[in-house]
């Protein structure tokens, strides 16, 4: 496999089509990663974060990603490093599988299409009773989920964050009870991701929270996306309700359970 150069990130990004927002993260150079394929053609492409986050893409008979991808797994064993790997093709999971032989753990997740239009015609929930800010240092400081290991985990730093990133919080008596922040973001898309405190949950904070993220990716000019485990039929519902629709199925493999994948 061939390293991209970053001067060829804009021909990459042109000539894949919707991929994982990570990979968009990486292209638009927002947080570390590296792009590599198996030929100048980009046939086949391998992306990858600095913490261990993949995503095959293209032509999947191709040979020489059989390698690298089984290298970058083992490395990951020797140096107890996560390794989660992204697929949206059964064409690639059928590989992946017959590759690694079966030593990942498989889960199904859904990506939505946003449709700005359910949206705005939506009934939108209340005015909150709490207090919202925009997250910022401090607030990070005093967070139970997106504490410092989840901003080094996706975005290599708080500071990272700080700068390419964004999120908002309910606070209550100093204490953050909800929020939502990017879990990812390129200059195009941003991913969410949700937490309430499990003591105020069914008062319709997650969607208000969410409403607020979505919001300023609309002013902002970024496609708000949502994902989520196939399973949890709670964000499904939360998320069609806020018009992600035409759920994805896709399959991603990992030797962990991360939190946000």
């Amino acid at each position: 496999m061939i390293k991209v150069s970053e001067e060829q990130y804009p021909i990459i990004k042109q000539f894949i089509s919707r991929a994982p927002t990570f990979v968009y993260s990486i292209l638009d150079r927002m947080i570390e990663g590296a792009v590599y394929s198996d030929t100048a053609a980009f046939q086949t492409l391998l992306f990858h974060t600095k913490s261990g986050i993949y995503y095959v893409y293209g032509n999947e008979n191709k040979t020489s990603i059989d390698y690298h991808l089984a290298y970058c797994f083992q490395q990951a064993i020797e140096q107890q490093k996560r390794f989660t790997l992204f697929s949206y093709s059964e064409q690639w999971n059928t590989k992946i599988e017959q590759l690694l032989n079966n030593q990942l753990r498989k889960l199904e997740r859904y990506t939505f299409t946003f449709d700005e239009n359910i949206y705005n015609h939506r009934e939108k929930h209340g005015e909150s009773d709490y207090e919202v800010k925009f997250i910022t240092e401090p607030l990070i400081k005093n967070s139970l989920e997106f504490d410092q290991t989840y901003y080094e985990e996706y975005w290599d730093s708080i500071s990272n964050f700080l700068k390419n990133g964004f999120g908002f919080c309910f606070v209550h008596k100093e204490q953050i009870i909800s929020e939502a922040v990017s879990i990812f973001k390129s200059n195009e898309y941003a991913e969410i991701d949700i937490m309430t405190d499990s003591n105020f949950r069914g008062q319709g904070l997650a969607s208000s929270i969410a409403e607020t993220f979505i919001d300023h990716c609309l002013v902002n000019q970024l496609k708000p996306c949502w994902d989520c485990d196939i399973s949890n039929t709670g964000s499904i519902h939360l998320g069609t309700k806020l018009g992600f629709t035409t759920p994805q199925k896709y399959a991603i493999y990992t030797k962990s359970s991360p939190r946000g994948y």
